[in-house]
Order: C-alpha cells, then sequence, then structure tokens
C-alpha cells in the first residue's frame, strides 16, 4: 500500500506539465479508524469492513483500548482488587472484541495502531467527580500505567491467542499513541485551573505525568513499540475555563514546560520536568468548516494547512533539549463531512476534491509521516431528535460510505485516489499545471495515465515520466 503514481516507490508524486521532472515525495502511510464498525459489530461485519480497507489502500487501523470500557466495576467510585496489569483479570467480553479486530487486520494484510484512551474509570479519578458519565477528571497516572501494561502485553507478540490453537499468539501491535485529544475537556478535565492567584493551563501537566507512565510500561514490554504523544485537537477556545479547550501550540509548550518564547517555566508543576520521551507527535487537524488550505495566524489552532505551525515548534523545542528526540507527525485523524446526509456538510464532489488538496498538504510537510480518514462509514443520525433539528446530525458524517451501506461513490474514489492541481506563475509570466497524485489501492507502484484538456485535441495523454 502506500501506493502512488508511476516513478516513484513508496512515496506520492508531484510533477508539472512541461515543467521539470517529477518530484518524489516521501513515505506516509494511510490510516483509518472506525471503533463503532470494527469493535461493536457482530463478526461477519467486521471482518467484511476490515476486508474493505484493505481493497481501498488503508495501510493501519486505529483502534482505541478504552480504559473505561475495559477495566473491571468502571462505574464504581471503589477500586476493585485485581491485578491490573494482567488482561486476563479484566472481563472477558471487552477484550473479545479488541482481539478480534486486531486479529482482522493483520488476516488482511494490513497493520494496527492502538489508542490508549478514554474514558478513566470512575474509581480512577478525583472522587469528588468519580459520578461524571464520562470520568476524565485528572485520572490517575499510576492506575493508567498499570491498565497500558496490560494492554501492551496482550499485544505485544507472545500473548497465547485465547481463540487459538496451542502456541499461537495473538498479533503484535507496536504503535502506540497515549490517551486521545487532551487538550479538549471531554478526553482529561480540568482544562485550566487555578494557581497563584491566576488562571493557568492544568491539562498539559498531567497528562505529562500520564502519558510518562504510560511510555514506561510499553517500553518496558518491546523495545521496538513506537509510542506517539499529544493526539491534539486543532482548536482551542478563548476561556479559562475547566473546560476551555487549551488551543494545540499552547498545550504543546506548557507540555514541554516552556513559555511564548521557549523559556523554561518556573512552576511547581515543572520542577522535575525531563525532556518528554516519545517516538513522534499525533495530532487531529481537522479543518471541517474551511478548505484545507486555510490560514488563520490569529488563532490557536492547527488545521491542515498550518501543520508548518505545530512542526516548526516541535523542531524548536527539539533544539531547545524539551524532547529527548526530534518528533515526526502522524495525523491520526481527519476528515470532512457530506451533505447529504449532514446539511452542514460539503457536497460529495467538494469533499473528494478537498481530500485530494489535503493530502497534498501533508505530503508537502516532510515530517509529516501519517495521513488520516477518519471513519469507514457515516455515524448515522439521532433518531431520538426532530427531523429538522441540526442535533439530529451533530455526530460524524465524515465516512466513505453512508451508515446504511451504500459508498458515497464520489468521496471513496476521492479517497482512493487523492488528487491535486494547481496553476503556477512563473518569474517569466509562463504558467505550470503541477499535479499531485497518489494511488492507494493494491500493492507497489502503480501507473496511471494523466491526461489534459488540449483546446484543439481534446483531451491527450501526456508522455511517460518514468
Amino acid at each position: 500500500m502506500m501506493n502512488e503514481f508511476a516513478c516513484s516507490l513508496a512515496s506520492a508524486l508531484a510533477f508539472s506539465f512541461g515543467g521539470p521532472a517529477p518530484v518524489p515525495g516521501h513515505p506516509m502511510e494511510t490510516v483509518l479508524q472506525d471503533d463503532a464498525e470494527f469493535l461493536y459489530h457482530d463478526p461477519a461485519e467486521v471482518r467484511r469492513s476490515v476486508r474493505t480497507l484493505a481493497e481501498i489502500g488503508v495501510d493501519r487501523v486505529r483502534l482505541t483500548a478504552s480504559w473505561s470500557a475495559l477495566a473491571p466495576d468502571s462505574d464504581q467510585a471503589r477500586r476493585p482488587r485485581f491485578d491490573a496489569t494482567d488482561s486476563l483479570a479484566y472481563p472477558d467480553d471487552g477484550f473479545e472484541r479488541l482481539d478480534r479486530a486486531v486479529r482482522e487486520v493483520r488476516d488482511a494484510g494490513m497493520q494496527t495502531m492502538i489508542d490508549v484512551a478514554f474514558f478513566a474509570p470512575s474509581w480512577s479519578v478525583d472522587p469528588r467527580h468519580a459520578g461524571d458519565p464520562r470520568p476524565a477528571w485528572r485520572p490517575s497516572p499510576r492506575q493508567f500505567g498499570l491498565f497500558t501494561r496490560a494492554i501492551a502485553e496482550r499485544y505485544g507478540g507472545s500473548f497465547q491467542d485465547p481463540e487459538g490453537d496451542p502456541g499461537e499468539n495473538l498479533p503484535a501491535v507496536r504503535l502506540w499513541t497515549t490517551w486521545n485529544e487532551p487538550n479538549h475537556s471531554t478526553f482529561l478535565r480540568p482544562q485550566w485551573e487555578s494557581a497563584g492567584g491566576r488562571r493557568r493551563p492544568a491539562s498539559p501537566h498531567h497528562y505529562r505525568r500520564m502519558h510518562n507512565t504510560a511510555y514506561d510500561q510499553l517500553k518496558a514490554v518491546s523495545s521496538d513499540n513506537s509510542v506517539l504523544v499529544g493526539g491534539l485537537a486543532a482548536f482551542g477556545e478563548r476561556g479559562r475555563g475547566a473546560k476551555s479547550n487549551i488551543g494545540p501550540l499552547l498545550f504543546t509548550r506548557e507540555l514541554a514546560c516552556v513559555d511564548s518564547r521557549l523559556r523554561p517555566l518556573r512552576r511547581r508543576a515543572c520542577r522535575d520536568f525531563e525532556p518528554l520521551r516519545a517516538d513522534g507527535f499525533a495530532h487531529h487537524p481537522y479543518s471541517l468548516d474551511t478548505t484545507p488550505d486555510a490560514r488563520d495566524l490569529s488563532q490557536d489552532r492547527v488545521q491542515i494547512g498550518e501543520l508548518d505551525r505545530l512542526t516548526s515548534l516541535l523542531s524548536q523545542l527539539y533544539a531547545a533539549g524539551r524532547f529527548e528526540k526530534p518528533q515526526p507527525l502522524y495525523l491520526t485523524e481527519y476528515g470532512y463531512e457530506t451533505s447529504p446526509p449532514d446539511p452542514t456538510g460539503h457536497p460529495p464532489e467538494d469533499h473528494a476534491r478537498y481530500l485530494g488538496l489535503a493530502t497534498f498538504l501533508a505530503w508537502r510537510n516532510t515530517d509529516v509521516q501519517m495521513f488520516a480518514q477518519f471513519l469507514l462509514k457515516d455515524k448515522g443520525p439521532k433518531l431520538s431528535e426532530p427531523a429538522g433539528s441540526p442535533a439530529r446530525w451533530r455526530d460524524y458524517q465524515s465516512g466513505l460510505f453512508a451508515h446504511d451501506g451504500p459508498a458515497k461513490s464520489a468521496v471513496l474514489q476521492g479517497f482512493k485516489l487523492p488528487i491535486h492541481a494547481e496553476a503556477i506563475q512563473n518569474a517569466d509570466g509562463t504558467q505550470e499545471a503541477v499535479v499531485f497524485g497518489q494511488v492507494r489501492p493494491l500493492s507497489g507502484p502503480q501507473r496511471v495515465t494523466i491526461q489534459r484538456l488540449d483546446p484543439e485535441l481534446g483531451w491527450i495523454s501526456e508522455p511517460s515520466l518514468a
């Protein structure tokens, strides 16, 4: 997979008519996440959905190991007595679903990545918030580390498959992310807190402790495990309340314990700071309401057209000694919503075109190692909401297929063969058409024919550029 136009191996290709030779890019995996499809459907449907991913050119499947969904008595304020590092001490049903998905991904010839993530068991959070419907108030870093150890051991490559023959192990998973969107109050609270008479970011520092414990456990199981930090939401908010989301740039600086000028913070939360350990940085650069190339430097946001803001910051933080190693960027969640069905979404043809442009923008940034598609199938309507209510479509409708099965043909084609073309004005006044494309299905390099519309001759094929 990671298939591209001819004359380029494991990288996309851009070239210009009448201009220089093709410009090979860099390897960029494609990952897709749809937990509803892969973790909560019957086995036959899971198999069909996973095989579909392989057919359309997905390289890796992102799955969530939900702490609250897997842990025993997760809705209770009192922690039960059990060995939290042993997945066999957890209820069977949750792991049966996760095992099945990981197996199917392997059997279809793809790789899995796992987010060890939301929500937290009630018994692991601040007791004053144990009754929250989605517990996320200061989850215990220690308990999170123990849970991570259980997940890492189970998918470490030497764990007996409960449904396999003796000696048959569950597949190994080697790419991990710690938590999900810790700069968003849905997943981690408080975002801000009062300290020294001022409102200061809280979630970056709590998340750093969670990440560090999880990182230690993942690396203790296997040094081959690659661990991503971040998984940030693209936007923040102007407020400074406990539930006011923090912008990704501020969050990243606070995570690294530096101020806006990259000077070390002299705060209690940073007293024991050590350079961050991670093998890469994960991000969700949604641009749902704008075109992919939209930029607004007045806001603390990092959409797909603003990736350089984040990659530049990460490079500066590494140079300043705040990360142990350089941080490649992994885009682990992205997509657009389509109208129909969501009246606030984009027409299918625009959706398809945006996927091509977004892929190009990601590929153009050489720090980006992964591009994402969020959802195979639309979530569908909230049937409890009135037909004309905006709330009816509040779930994501960003799939390649409608919720009831049919493919969104234009969108699916745009995913399988993302293309972007634009005119470039040269200094001498001439123009060139720069074309970018990627062929995702099947395996190995793929040969395609590029045609252009001639005013007199109609559509004509360009000569081979290989």
